[in-house]
């Protein structure tokens, strides 16, 4: 019984593991390209945000420091990363997979192209496709108005369709505050109704920058995954006035930042393993020593 348990064990972790470095990517999806040009700045903008919410699981860029996951995270500069098309690299941080968060809610659809431009960076033979050719839109050219109604605390969010001069109703509207690690969602996403306006009612207790400012996100969600954001800051938040996370000790950080009593336990726990690989040695040679003499 516990050999055919063991079988089966195996066999299913097996199973796991193919499935899990497979990861297929529609068609239709890895044809999507970038609606803007990269450049320096895209580069240095996804830089900016691979650091904040990727780094900790992927590594440095060249480095092939990547967490030992599985499946592996692997690195961006890699052969295997440059190999895919952008349309499929934009389809994976969007949806995610097993360790691999959903960013679509927590990064903007900008950011996720402008951690894309980051990883071309590192490939010198990288040609970006044609934007006119590939970009799909959706022939409509929608527009959104955001105003503050600081007696309600209330977000209003208006849609509408510069086109055909309409308002648009049914449209899925989700409103985030900016934070470290990507968009914090602060209210239930909601659809637009007549006059193609939605409300929001915000937090009083959201935390801000000294002075209270948050950066409020709000975000139109299309089918064909082409969404729409805008952001706007409003003084609406709790002054706070916090280090950034990089001056702290935490468990995100780099070495020479962790926590003192995680240092203290490495220190404590590779000086006790090199002491009993001494002290291993030192019998060994002792025993070596008596074997001579005798």
């Amino acid at each position: 019984m516990k050999k055919v348990f063991f079988i089966a064990a195996t066999l299913a972790i097996s199973i796991f593991r193919v499935a899990a470095q497979s990861w297929e990517v529609p068609e239709d999806k890895k044809a999507r390209v970038s609606p803007f040009k990269f450049s320096a700045e895209t580069v240095t903008k996804g830089q900016e945000i691979f650091k904040r919410t990727c780094v900790s699981c992927h590594g440095e860029p060249t480095k092939g420091n990547y967490q030992p996951l599985v499946p592996p995270p692997g690195d961006p500069a890699t052969d295997k990363f440059q190999k895919q098309t952008d349309g499929a690299l934009f389809y994976k941080i969007t949806t995610g997979r097993i360790a691999m968060p959903t960013f679509k809610d927590i990064l903007t659809e900008e950011e996720r192209w402008d951690i894309i431009s980051y990883f071309r960076s590192f490939n010198k033979s990288y040609v970006q496709p044609e934007i006119e050719t590939s970009a799909k839109t959706t022939g409509q050219a929608i527009k959104l108005d955001v105003s503050y109604d600081s007696l309600g605390n209330k977000l209003n969010v208006f849609v509408s369709d510069t086109s055909s001069h309409r308002y648009l109703t049914g449209a899925r509207i989700t409103v985030f505050v900016k934070r470290y690690f990507g968009n914090m969602p602060i209210a239930k996403p909601s659809v637009t109704k007549d006059k193609g306006c939605v409300s929001f009612q915000l937090p009083k207790d959201i935390p801000g920058d000294k002075n209270g400012n948050v950066e409020i996100i709000i975000k139109l969600s299309n089918d064909n995954g082409n969404d729409i954001n805008k952001s706007i800051k409003l003084a609406i938040g709790v002054p706070t006035n916090k280090p950034p996370l990089t001056q702290q000790r935490a468990m995100w950080n780099v070495g020479i930042k962790a926590p003192v009593w995680l240092l203290f336990t490495y220190t404590l726990v590779v000086v006790g393993i090199w002491s009993f690989l001494g002290y291993v040695v030192y019998q060994l040679v002792k025993l070596y020593k008596n074997k001579k003499n005798n």
